[in-house]
């Protein structure tokens, strides 16, 4: 086994590098991140209040009698310190991390948004398995995974495998899988902070027989985000598109906002494929788009970029493109085709250098996907 740090939480990679140079007229980086309005002296109190606190907390843990074989590191809302705690984790959600610091002592927890990063020992195989995953040996990365998860016991580091199961089945093409995966990671934690991942279909494609069966199925269940994927999958089936339809329309109104947000996402690829879009409608998408949390943005940033390259807006669907293609990295096939398509807008703008260096680095970054493969 080895030691090796989780992913830590936030937004993908920015990937500046990238898109330094290339003049769009929009961008979708424009998370607010004012938490309130506080004095300089009330910023300087409220930091060596932390830093007394920290400091206190480190010498009791020095003191007592750890069960520590994990390391959460921690930063509070308003301070810029960070305290790493040597500690045995209990469970981590969506909403809260549950720790314990010694043995027979009660455990503590602490909102999942101040965690910034957690340490623990995997599984030979899940580490492989990462490996594989970041090397996009996708079918190498599943057999591993696999059997991390039936090895591990630990609740909340089986929620981390079936995390790298989504990816990896969704990146080898196999969405049945990769919504198997899903639906238990969302039974384990309905809170997941992974719900962006659920495998949604966002472009043209086509569906094998049995991702549609399973599909069926989940139409037919009660959970809202099973529904949401059924319904996603069967959009454009000949015989069942139309219930789809209607139960994309009914999901709406779901109780659940990150359903209502994909739900409506979802039926503007109705709206596209009807032709029925003008510069107001998606103008009223963009909006509805920043109100989405980051995670959720990758497959309605992509649908808008094709409304806006039907409407022959080269650059605002350049923006859009390239906000899937290189911040959201939930599903690679998509990203990749974004990044193909949003270099085609760059080249239809007159900017065919800023377009084959994007091409490069979709190339690069999204081997083994269709488009990645294909503009090599």
């Amino acid at each position: 086994m080895k030691n090796d740090p989780c992913s830590p939480r936030g937004s993908p990679d920015s990937a500046a590098g990238t898109t330094a140079g290339l003049q769009t007229r929009g961008s979708y980086d424009r998370s607010n991140r004012l938490r309130g309005q506080v004095t300089r002296a009330e910023r300087r109190s409220r930091q060596s209040a932390a830093n007394f606190c920290f400091a206190v907390f480190g010498l009791w843990l020095l003191a007592s009698p750890l069960v520590a074989q994990d390391q959460v590191v921690l930063q509070t809302d308003g301070t810029s310190s960070r305290m790493t705690m040597p500690c045995l984790i209990v469970d981590y959600t969506g909403e809260r991390i549950t720790v314990q610091f010694k043995s027979g002592a009660a455990q503590k927890s602490y909102p999942a948004g101040q965690v910034i990063e957690v340490r623990t020992l995997w599984l030979d195989s899940h580490d492989l398995g990462r490996r594989q995953l970041a090397e996009h040996k996708f079918d190498e990365a599943i057999r591993s995974l696999q059997t991390a998860l039936v090895s591990e016991n630990r609740a909340w580091v089986r929620r981390e495998i079936l995390v790298l199961l989504i990816r990896s089945t969704l990146s080898a093409g196999d969405r049945a899988s990769a919504g198997t995966r899903f639906l238990q990671l969302l039974e384990s934690d309905p809170t997941t902070r992974q719900f962006g991942l659920i495998p949604l279909v966002w472009a043209a494609e086509s569906v094998s027989g049995a991702a549609k069966a399973q599909a069926r199925d989940w139409l037919k269940q009660e959970s809202n985000a099973t529904q949401l994927l059924g319904a996603s999958l069967l959009l454009d089936d000949a015989a069942a598109g139309d219930l789809a339809a209607q139960q994309i329309g009914a999901l709406q109104r779901s109780a659940d906002e990150r359903v209502r947000w994909l739900a409506q996402a979802q039926s503007w690829r109705l709206k596209l494929r009807a032709l029925e879009i003008g510069d107001l409608e998606l103008q009223r998408w963009d909006t509805r788009i920043q109100e989405m949390p980051a995670r959720l943005r990758g497959g309605p940033s992509y649908l808008l970029g094709r409304g806006w390259t039907m409407r022959r807006d080269h650059d605002r669907a350049a923006t859009a493109l390239l906000w899937t293609a290189l911040m959201d990295h939930g599903d690679s096939q998509l990203a990749a085709r974004a990044g193909v398509e949003a270099a085609e807008a760059l080249k239809r703008l007159g900017q065919p250098d800023d377009a084959q260096r994007l091409l490069k680095e979709i190339a690069t970054r999204f081997p083994g996907t269709e488009f990645g493969e294909a503009v090599k």
